[in-house]
């Protein structure tokens, strides 16, 4: 996660929130934004073997 990205904080906190309720389809919702809000110039690549809810 860039922390110093206002965004991705913001959708990393909504995700937490989520999780939290139980609802994982929202908290996947969120990471996808996170990873491809237009701030990025760059594709931030997904973990391998680690999910990301």
């Amino acid at each position: 996660m860039n922390d110093t990205c206002p965004t991705c904080r913001h959708y990393a906190a909504l995700r937490e929130q989520a999780k939290r309720a139980g609802d994982y389809s929202k908290a996947t919702d969120y990471e996808v934004l996170r990873r491809r809000h237009p701030s990025h110039t760059v594709h931030i690549p997904r973990q391998p073997g680690k999910r990301c809810v």
